[in-house]
């Protein structure tokens, strides 16, 4: 005698009683005639139970279901566009996609909105690549991020200028998601990120390496700030590079000073 291996008759039973579920499902609706088929989509059965949630971190279920504006009422056949949409105004949810496992679940796969950067307006508040505030505690631990300060005494008064200071978060927010795709090892060791007039400055470092640009700041003159940082390492052994300057078209300026005396062993006879 043949021996189905467990697994195997348990997904069979499990394929034979979604079938047998459908079949009832459908042969109620037949026999319902037309009416009943236009009713089908709003029968009890197909009230939304559960929301499985995949991608979530900062999100929690409950504020998924609140944010796609689903209750005890909706439907599972609600259209599945107008549920991403809904999440989609949700400032942590940067896509959303909404699949159906009827008679009562959504599937939601959600892409959480990244944060890039600090941003004191005056209150201290994580922005995305986009600068965007999100609604996070910027005393999380996991928010260990750049300082963005693109307000000056030009630029804290309200009216026009805020809305250059806003558009300043913007510039130096996307170029910071840039810096993070290009070189993250880059993007860890970044302080702060300033703006002022049309110049952009990134503070490296605990020796507070500069390196200034005119945004946006392309790829591939970011790689060539690096390329230039280690080749004046290699170089100059006796000298810190304290700047690269973008700002000239075709070129990279490494400035550097000399490095300070090493201190004497104290021991040293």
């Amino acid at each position: 005698m043949r021996r189905v291996p467990l697994g195997r008759r348990l997904a069979r039973r499990r394929l034979r009683g979604r079938a047998l579920r459908w079949g009832l499902l459908l042969a109620v609706a037949g026999s319902l005639g037309y009416t009943g088929v236009r009713a089908f989509p709003e029968l009890r059965i197909f009230r939304v139970q559960t929301i499985e949630a995949t991608g979530i971190r900062r999100l929690t279920v409950e504020m998924v279901w609140e944010a796609a504006g689903v209750d005890s009422t909706t439907s599972v056949w609600t259209s599945a566009a107008l549920l991403e949409e809904r999440l989609e105004r949700h400032p942590l949810v940067a896509t959303a996609r909404v699949e159906r496992s009827p008679p009562s679940t959504l599937v939601v796969a959600i892409e959480e909105a990244v944060p890039v950067a600090l941003v004191a307006s005056p209150l201290v508040e994580p922005v995305d690549a986009s600068g965007a505030v999100l609604p996070i505690d910027p005393r999380a631990p996991l928010l260990d991020l750049p300082l963005i300060s693109a307000l000056d005494g030009a630029n804290a008064a309200e009216g026009a200028a805020g809305t250059d200071a806003r558009a300043a978060v913007r510039t130096l927010a996307r170029d910071l998601h840039q810096l993070g795709e290009v070189a993250p090892e880059v993007l860890s060791v970044l302080s702060e990120a300033r703006l002022v007039g049309s110049d952009a400055t990134l503070l490296l470092g605990d020796e507070g390496l500069r390196v200034r640009y005119t945004p946006p700041l392309p790829e591939d003159r970011l790689l060539e700030a690096v390329v230039a940082m280690n080749d004046a390492d290699a170089r100059f052994p006796d000298r810190t590079a304290t700047e690269i300057d973008l700002r000239f078209a075709d070129q990279v300026v490494v400035r550097t000073t000399p490095m300070p005396p090493a201190e004497e062993d104290e021991d040293a006879q």
